[in-house]
């Protein structure tokens, strides 16, 4: 059974302490907005995501977007309530504001000079074969080379990017750097890889749950499923663990969806055939499919860690797994930055299906782009 989490009757005292509530949070967040905008950083621009220029926001609109984030400040009384550490909560406000503000005044968890030596060194280190793949357009940042990731402590190699590649192993993107919270995969693991991209995070996920773990990874795109499939064919020790599923997960199954069939770690999937592309990539037709109708047939033994970054489609993936996530708990690592609402749509629809989560929030690079939100259950699901 699920832990629940009904709502007791609001009386007139409690609408009262939620309203004070809310009024408190809303002064914090504005006095750190306060303090950022007096403070200038220069060295919080990120090149190596942004090689070719960090553009800044428009001050003339600053006041519109700080009344977005208030509003979704109002929104995130779950998250809120339910974030595990103050070093959540403190990222939780620097999220919005920097959303408000911009890289040149709010600084998000990474010192510049930390995060790049990370990102550097794994590619001074770990090329082992320079320039393997050419993407028409990309800068040099964003090449693909062979990496040997035994540096970092991974028996593995990858054909990758430099800051992808960095995240996932060296910043620990999919997993809580606090080991103590328990938002990590682990041994023997069924673990779910929804956005599997060019095959690095199955990779690591076939590390971390072993012989006795499976991990189901989910690229509709058929050009980085190749690279995926490639990237797996390198290790034969782990690719076993690792079954490729070629169907784009929803909410609802057997529907129709398009792609754009390009090597991008951000394709989206459209509602309708798109029209003629500029580069002459071809749409490629798909049909849905949902994390409880796999469980129900079989196809997914059980899910005990569900990690999903598909470029805006987060919170449908959650909406088909609901029933899987009531009689399952598994522990989630969800992408929370591809919409302005994510912080509010994610942990409310897990309060909405009665469970009881603690919630967890992670970046790992100097922009909101790949910022995580760790969802552990309160009362785990027993095997």
């Amino acid at each position: 059974m699920s832990t629940l989490l009904a709502d007791p009757p609001v009386s007139d005292a409690m609408a009262h302490a939620a309203a004070a509530e809310r009024e408190q949070l809303r002064a914090r967040f504005l006095q750190l907005v306060l303090e950022a905008q007096r403070t200038v950083l220069p060295d919080n621009l990120d090149p190596l995501f942004h090689p070719w220029g960090h553009a800044l926001p428009d001050p003339a609109t600053a006041g519109e977007r700080l009344a977005a984030q208030l509003a979704i400040l109002d929104r995130c009384t779950t998250l809120w309530r339910r974030l595990g550490d103050d070093r959540s909560r403190e990222l939780f406000l620097r999220f919005l504001a920097y959303r408000a503000l911009g890289p040149a005044h709010v600084r998000l968890q990474y010192e510049a000079l930390d995060y790049r030596r990370a990102v550097v060194e794994l590619s001074v280190k770990a090329i082992a074969e320079a320039g393997v793949l050419g993407v028409p357009g990309l800068p040099l940042e964003w090449h693909f080379h062979v990496y040997d990731l035994s540096v970092a402590g991974y028996p593995l190699r990858v054909i990758g990017q430099q800051l992808p590649l960095a995240s996932t192993f060296t910043l620990s993107q999919y997993a809580y750097r606090d080991l103590d919270v328990g938002a990590f995969p682990r041994p023997g693991d069924v673990a779910l890889d929804v956005g599997g991209c060019w095959g690095d995070t199955a990779l690591w996920l076939a590390h971390h749950v072993g012989d006795d773990g499976q991990v189901h990874t989910f690229e509709p795109t058929p050009r980085n499923r190749a690279l995926l499939e490639r990237n797996l064919a390198l290790n034969p020790g782990v690719a076993p663990r690792v079954r490729v599923w070629g169907d784009p997960l929803a909410p609802v199954a057997g529907e129709s969806v398009w792609v754009r069939d390009t090597v991008s770690a951000g394709a989206q999937m459209q509602g309708e055939l798109p029209g003629e592309d500029p580069h002459g990539r071809e749409s490629v037709e798909l049909r849905t499919e949902t994390i409880d109708a796999l469980v129900e047939r079989g196809a997914l033994p059980r899910v005990d860690f569900l990690k999903i970054d598909v470029e805006g489609a987060d919170v449908g993936v959650l909406e088909g797994a609901a029933q899987t996530l009531v009689e399952q708990r598994p522990r989630l690592a969800l992408a929370c930055y591809h919409k302005p609402d994510d912080l509010v749509r994610i942990p409310d629809l897990i309060a909405d299906l009665g469970l009881a989560y603690r919630w967890y929030l992670q970046c790992s690079t100097m922009t909101p782009v790949d910022t995580v939100l760790f969802g552990v259950p309160v009362v785990p699901a027993v095997r």
